[in-house]
């Protein structure tokens, strides 16, 4: 079963799900109007798993608020800023025109493996980044 968590540390608001195979964490800092932010997905897999570097890894955006613009819709596997074995960084990069909340919806998807099986994983995301 999948867990949400949010919380947040000083300006960055971060958000996490998990299970015993992996954890995937969100961080959101706030943005700057009309400035270039950036949200950081990052997978970390479970005790005794590892990320299967050879599944087809990819990030999503369903859904960009109005206002934003973001370079890319769709992040593959050859986007990430890290994909191996420890783990998955994805970096989704996004200007918005004014400020306030900002919603974000997409998908994740990605494999863990452990001594016995590959699992493919699926996460649905949605995340806010507050733009002043």
């Amino acid at each position: 079963m999948t867990k949400l968590l949010a919380g947040s540390l000083l300006l960055v608001s971060s958000l996490a799900f998990a299970d015993a195979a992996y954890s995937v964490t969100l961080a959101t800092p706030p943005g700057k109007k009309a400035q270039k932010g950036v949200v950081k997905i990052h997978v970390s897999p479970g005790a005794g798993y590892h990320v299967n570097k050879e599944y087809p890894t990819a990030m999503s955006l369903s859904a960009v608020p109005a206002g934003v613009s973001v370079e890319k819709l769709k992040l593959t596997g050859k986007d990430a800023v890290k994909l191996d074995e420890s783990g998955i960084e994805f970096e989704v990069a996004y200007t918005s025109t004014d400020a306030g909340k900002k919603v974000f919806t997409g998908d994740l998807r990605f494999a863990v493996c452990s001594a016995s099986s590959c699992d493919p994983k699926h996460e649905s995301l949605n995340f806010t980044v507050d733009v002043k």
